[in-house]
């Protein structure tokens, strides 16, 4: 009995001590143990959402304010054409013109759904992700596809002698008109986007194609799988002449079908301000065409000081050429003096090429101040030099 309180007092103590110690050991095993399960389990205590998660790049993010804006224009431009009563001369262009409408709607949701819902499924994640070269790739593909069925279905709908969304003298349908522009130029985007993005991607240098170092200011071929700083096609110069090729395309196409609808090639009507005003057009137009192509496909494989000369001769030659077009066209009597699209085409083709004569000499003149520092800083000691010679018995005024 006395043995028992002996036994069991300095027992108790040493109990909860040791007690205590195993409980902490068998706490601070339980965590690694559970660490390393989660981690070769992927248990739901370190299951981290928020990083499993698929974020977004800047690409990505830009891209996807675009698809949503196609979804929305391309509604808008199907819900036009379905309520608008058909004549006869527009029922072979209609059929033509619902079939882009409603692939260019399902094709804008399903790429939407993928970037508002990039986890939902294994095939979004992989469309989605930034690391997925392949998802870029079927974008490009799906958005060129789109592409080339709106370079066919556009000049229906904008052809007068369809009478779906102008006529000869006004526009017929303007909710159609207006979202037709904004589904192209939406589609046109995502291309150039796209296109810059692989193309200044290690894909991209892989597969020997050139990039344009901003440090530099030239277009160089990186090493493959090296990451190099590079600007995104509508972030260049380059890609602006490919807005003006596009831009000139369609003022060109607009001029001919203005030309030819005047009857412009026969005796009797040249002495017509209006056909005078057209030939003038067809002819800038065609200039700028070969400007614009000669400069956005040769200025990749000029290299140093002279692709900075070529350019600015470039861009104040398509300047000159969009202005005299610009007075020929909307001024008096011009096929594009009406609201229109040979309007709006002249004036965006006047207003790129003077905002690429203006980037051209800016990028000059900071050239010129970057060669200017480096070599102030490259004679800072003889400048030091020469001013402590001339502070003993000179003016310093005078240096």
């Amino acid at each position: 009995m006395s043995s028992s309180p002996r036994r069991t007092t300095p027992d108790n103590t040493f109990g909860n001590d040791d007690q205590a110690a195993v409980m902490q050991d068998i706490t601070i095993n339980d965590n690694d143990a559970d660490a390393e399960t989660n981690q070769g389990t992927g248990g739901q205590d370190l299951q981290p959402e928020p990083t499993e998660a698929t974020v977004l790049d800047k690409s990505a993010l830009r891209r996807y304010s675009v698809w949503i804006t196609l979804v929305a224009a391309s509604a808008l431009s199907y819900a036009s054409l379905a309520v608008e009563s058909p004549s006869e001369k527009s029922l072979d262009g209609r059929s033509w013109c619902f079939a882009v409408l409603a692939t260019t709607l399902i094709i804008s949701i399903c790429v939407t759904g993928c970037f508002l819902a990039p986890d939902c499924n294994s095939c979004a994640k992989a469309f989605v992700s930034p690391s997925s070269s392949t998802g870029r790739f079927i974008e490009l593909g799906l958005s060129l596809l789109v592409f080339i069925f709106w370079c066919i279905v556009l000049p229906i709908i904008m052809n007068p002698a369809n009478g779906i969304a102008v006529e000869y003298t006004q526009i017929e349908n303007a909710n159609l008109y207006l979202a037709s522009w904004v589904c192209f130029g939406c589609i046109v985007f995502i291309v150039g986007d796209l296109a810059g993005d692989l193309l200044g991607s290690p894909e991209g240098s892989a597969a020997g194609l050139s990039r344009l170092d901003p440090e530099t200011g030239e277009y160089v071929i990186a090493a493959p799988l090296t990451p190099v700083h590079y600007q995104r096609l509508w972030e260049t110069r380059r890609g602006k002449w490919f807005a003006l090729t596009v831009i000139t395309v369609i003022a060109m196409t607009e001029s001919i079908r203005v030309y030819k609808a005047f009857l412009c090639g026969q005796a009797a009507m040249d002495n017509n301000n209006t056909c005078i005003d057209s030939k003038i057009a067809i002819a800038m137009t065609s200039l700028s065409a070969i400007v614009s192509v000669v400069m956005a496909s040769v200025l990749g494989g000029i290299a140093g000081s002279m692709v900075e000369l070529v350019e600015t001769c470039g861009a104040v030659a398509a300047t000159i050429i969009w202005a005299v077009a610009l007075v020929s066209v909307t001024f008096g009597d011009g096929p594009g003096h009406s609201i229109g699209n040979l309007f709006f085409s002249t004036w965006g083709g006047f207003l790129l090429s003077l905002l690429i004569t203006a980037d051209c000499f800016r990028s000059g003149a900071v050239q010129r101040a970057l060669a200017a520092a480096g070599t102030v800083s490259a004679g800072t000691a003889g400048h030091d030099r020469i001013e402590m010679q001339q502070t003993d018995g000179g003016d310093d005024s005078d240096i």
